[in-house]
């Protein structure tokens, strides 16, 4: 007999949702099984990036979370997923919004104007595009200190000096994500049209 290999959505529901149900977990009156299924997967599917250990955490602390009189109905999902961002924090490859937004205009925009890993560097920290006049001045910011740090590196490297191992680090990083980043730019698929 062949044994069956685990999906991440089984693995999330082993380690996190089925404790939580032996613990008294469910949904409020009128959730039909059906949307109770529904929901539980959408869960395990947006925890799946969570490592085994990250899981734990999060039904741990999940257990004094409960809603309702009782504290026995499950959190909505924001607040699961709130949570679970401070045990781990979710991939930024994993958001499609991130990758609609590369793949958009706005990302040959970021080209055009020399802020691509600067707008990048914005969403690891806000995991959103910077659209208010305060995260674009950031963003240029950002670009212009390293697009300085570039031309004092390039310029240490074309007269022949050495550079320090942090900033030979941080240029390899650098140029790195811009080869990375780029190739966000390149990737239209999956991007609706009034995404672009």
């Amino acid at each position: 007999m062949e044994e069956a290999t685990e999906t991440k959505r089984d693995r999330v529901r082993r380690l996190l949702i089925d404790p939580l149900k032996a613990d008294g977990f469910r949904f409020a009156r009128g959730v039909t099984a059906e949307d109770a299924k529904t929901r539980l997967d959408r869960l395990a599917d947006d925890l799946a990036y969570l490592k085994d250990d990250g899981l734990d955490a999060l039904r741990v602390s999940l257990r004094t979370k409960g809603e309702g009189a009782a504290r026995c109905f499950w959190p909505a999902p924001a607040t699961v997923l709130g949570l679970a961002e401070s045990f781990q924090r979710r991939p930024l490859d994993e958001l499609p919004a991130l990758l609609r937004w590369f793949a958009s205009a706005a990302g040959g925009a970021a080209v055009l104007g020399d802020r691509l890993v600067a707008e990048y560097w914005f969403w690891t920290m806000h995991k959103r595009p910077p659209v208010k006049p305060m995260d674009k001045k950031v963003v240029a910011d950002k670009a212009e200190e390293w697009r300085r740090r570039v031309e004092l590196a390039k310029d240490r490297i074309a007269r022949g000096h050495t550079m320090p191992d942090d900033d030979a680090q941080w240029l390899q990083w650098y140029q790195g994500k811009v080869t990375y980043v780029e190739g966000l730019v390149g990737n239209q698929s999956g991007v609706s049209e009034d995404a672009a």
